[in-house]
């Protein structure tokens, strides 16, 4: 990543900060921090808005306080696998 993208405040690069952040300080049991759900949606937006489809990690209008920490971990663990296995290509298949 370019240093003029890091400053440009690529909304892609920005996106997946915020997820990072709420994935490392959510805690156990049920979610009800209203900011870690606020923040979530705002990096999926962000994404949406660049082009990329997020509509099956989204989650429901009425997920505070019913949605274990689990859960929008695995979420926010599926958004980041993308992005690795998009910028680094694995190989695909098995290895002798």
């Amino acid at each position: 990543m370019s240093t003029a993208a890091v400053h440009s405040g690529d909304p892609i690069l920005r996106a997946y900060a915020n997820l990072k952040a709420v994935r490392d300080n959510l805690g156990l049991g049920l979610v009800y921090q209203e900011s870690h759900y606020k923040m979530f949606n705002r990096a999926l937006d962000e994404l949406q808005r660049a082009g990329i489809d997020v509509s099956e990690w989204r989650l429901p209008p009425d997920a505070v306080g019913v949605t274990h920490a689990s859960e929008m971990k695995a979420r926010i663990d599926a958004i980041l696998i993308y992005f690795t296995a998009q910028t680094q290509k694995p190989p695909v298949g098995f290895r002798r």
